[in-house]
């Protein structure tokens, strides 16, 4: 289900309404007494207002919060005994619409105190799988507007034209669960993975496709000469670290778009939002 929705759902919940509180107040209580050394924009710790289609306006947390905030060392005992009951609400609240607790949100705090230097790297997250034969697989995207539709017909016609690909135009199923909210999903063109493999004369592909950016975070201690790798989401330390931009890592020389076939349409297709690859390393049956 869509984040905020989901989020705005569970405000009917007496043991959410409590989290949320809970958390708006630890925001809150970092704002006064913190020092913000650094905040990626649109990930700060603030619950922030979202406007409903009947007008109505509800509070709702954020997703992510990806910031480094510097405290006098005599405020983290009250950070820690937060995160404590955060920890404890959050599970509360979870019990309350009968969901299985797997881990907590990484937007709660992560508590460094006395770091020297941070460096804070970003790295292209990638979503890689290999298709199966009957599956059908998404090949275009079109964000909802007044030509998405015609948009996504012509490029299946195309491919059904051209390339005797059987392909099909469907609309997210997520447009019901988040019709009350001012956000449209998006329209996709897929096609059978059995035409895909028949046209490229393949035994095996392999789709990929950005899923994302990874955010990490390399912390030194001022009496620790290693550095240790966190994820870099709401880091809560004290004094002023130094604070580094690292450079993206080089590609890993394993990766599909290294070693492998990539499959493509003449004139590439409009739309397209995944790579596809030959698969060569499928297991031979006897």
């Amino acid at each position: 289900m869509n984040y905020l929705l989901n989020s705005i759902h569970n405000t009917n919940s007496v043991e959410w309404a409590n989290f949320y509180k809970l958390e708006r107040d630890f925001y809150d209580f970092l704002l006064i007494n913190g020092k913000i050394l650094i905040c990626e924009n649109g990930f700060e710790p603030e619950y922030h207002l979202v406007k409903l289609r009947a007008n109505k306006v509800v509070s709702a947390p954020p997703q992510y919060v990806r910031a480094i905030i510097s405290v006098a060392k005599s405020a983290i005992p009250t950070i820690q005994q937060y995160l404590l009951d955060l920890r404890a609400s959050y599970k509360l609240a979870m019990n309350s619409i009968e969901k299985t607790f797997k881990n907590y949100p990484s937007r709660f705090p992560i508590i460094e105190p006395d770091l020297l230097q941070i460096n804070i790297w970003r790295q292209q997250a990638v979503s890689s799988r290999v298709l199966k034969s009957g599956q059908q697989a998404p090949l275009c995207r079109f964000f909802i507007d007044a030509d998405s539709r015609d948009q996504a017909e012509l490029v299946a016609n195309t491919l059904q034209t051209n390339y005797e690909i059987k392909a099909t135009v469907l609309k997210s199923n997520l447009g019901q669960r988040r019709k009350t909210l001012d956000y449209e999903p998006a329209i996709y063109v897929t096609a059978p993975v059995t035409d895909l493999l028949s046209h490229f004369g393949v035994e095996s592909i392999r789709l990929r496709r950005n899923s994302g950016i990874q955010y990490r975070a390399m912390c030194q201690r001022k009496t620790d000469d290693e550095s240790h790798r966190i994820n870099y989401g709401l880091i809560i330390t004290t004094g002023e670290p130094k604070i580094y931009e690292t450079v993206p890592q080089r590609e890993r020389t394993h990766k599909s778009s290294k070693i492998k076939t990539q499959l493509t349409f003449p004139g590439s297709l409009y739309g397209q939002f995944v790579e596809l690859y030959e698969e060569t390393n499928i297991e031979k049956k006897d």
